[in-house]
């Protein structure tokens, strides 16, 4: 019996010189698993990728492409000279486009509402309150109307719960769609 005190004995100060020098590897471990436990739950929050052939950073490449605005100046040079056509591009784009300029107003609305817009060749013009769903409440215009300026004043009755709706114009093939709010 006295070698086993003997031996608990010595064994205690061998952990505890172990444990003062730096090497106590049976507590190092008990405290990563202390650790490991606790670490769990902030591991868990982090996305991983795991595949295979994931790429590494320095596979990664990205080209990022500065924002420079277009220059209207007319100065001369040749910045002047290339800035030239961009105002005649702009022209032709409206042009080719047949419906322009949409304003709906006043918004929020009431008891009535004003479209307008201009219409760059004749075309079949259809006006329509839908909702936020995109179902069709109601058409307010259906017909065909000449190139110009159009204003249509559209008196809105009761249909409409306060809420928010879209106008669709549908001019030939081109559609704009305006948000609207009924009070």
């Amino acid at each position: 019996m006295r070698k086993i005190y003997i031996l608990t004995f010595c064994f205690y100060f061998v952990l505890l010189g172990a444990h003062a020098a730096g090497v106590g590897s049976f507590l190092r471990f008990k405290a990563e698993v202390v650790d490991s436990i606790r670490r769990i739950p902030r591991m868990a929050g982090k996305i991983y990728d795991t595949r295979p052939d994931r790429p590494t950073r320095n596979e990664l490449k990205v080209n990022i492409v500065p924002f420079r605005p277009v220059s209207r100046s007319t100065g001369s040079g040749a910045m002047a000279s290339a800035n030239s056509n961009a105002p005649s591009k702009m022209m032709q784009q409206d042009v080719s486009k047949a419906l322009n300029n949409v304003k709906v107003f006043p918004n929020p609305i009431t008891d009535h509402i004003n479209i307008s817009y201009s219409l760059s060749k004749d075309a079949t013009v259809t006006i329509k309150i839908m909702d936020v769903l995109g179902n069709e409440i109601t058409t307010l215009l259906s017909q065909r109307l000449p190139a110009g300026e159009q204003n249509h004043s559209f008196t809105i009755s009761s249909r409409l719960a306060s809420g928010y709706y879209f106008i669709r114009l549908i001019a030939g093939n081109e559609t704009v769609i305006k948000r609207i709010s009924v009070n």
